[in-house]
């Protein structure tokens, strides 16, 4: 993968962070962890899926840019950003006064 791709993966996952952070007032941090995690996800699945035996299926799927696998990146990220989203957000609970 190139250093083009790589800079657009981290650009479109800080986007995502910070649309998020900017939705929900949350602690600081969160929209780093989502990024992090996206960011994550689309390199790992582009750069692992096409070489993969594993994953035969989606060895070569989908359109390829500057080295960067589309469809398996984006999916992957986005599920990882999903799950890193739904980690991160604040639970709020009801306790019952007596």
């Amino acid at each position: 993968m190139g250093l083009a791709a790589f800079g657009v993966i981290v650009l479109v996952a800080v986007a995502a962070g910070v649309a998020i952070q900017l939705t929900e007032r949350k602690f600081g941090y969160d929209w780093l962890l989502i990024a992090a995690t996206a960011t994550f996800g689309a390199y790992f699945a582009s750069e692992t899926f096409p070489g993969s035996t594993v994953f035969q299926a989606v060895k070569d799927w989908g359109p390829q840019v500057d080295g960067f696998y589309v469809i398996p990146g984006v999916v992957t990220g986005a599920i990882l950003a999903l799950v890193a989203y739904l980690g991160t957000r604040n639970l709020q609970t009801t306790t019952r006064t007596a």
